[in-house]
């Protein structure tokens, strides 16, 4: 799993990653130039999608780091496995 970092704060995102009930650590990538932004179509700081290991198929984009977010990253992980 990959996570990618813009503008949020860069010790923030390292907590959210480093959350146990992700179940594996996550590879951090950290992009200040918003070129992943617009590539992904992302509007906003604080949305994330899971993306397949192809790059080919990914969910609809999530908005937040709240634990209903945290849940739902959770439910949908399995489909990208």
């Amino acid at each position: 799993m990959i996570g990618l970092g813009t503008q949020d704060n860069y010790s923030y995102a390292q907590e959210f990653i480093s959350d146990p009930a992700l179940g594996e650590e996550i590879t951090f990538l950290w992009d200040e130039s918003f070129a992943t932004w617009e590539f992904f179509q992302v509007r906003a700081n604080s949305q994330m999608a899971i993306l397949d290991a192809g790059l080919t198929g990914s969910s609809s984009l999530f908005y937040g780091f709240g634990a209903s977010e945290q849940a739902e990253v959770l439910r949908v992980l399995p489909e990208f496995s």
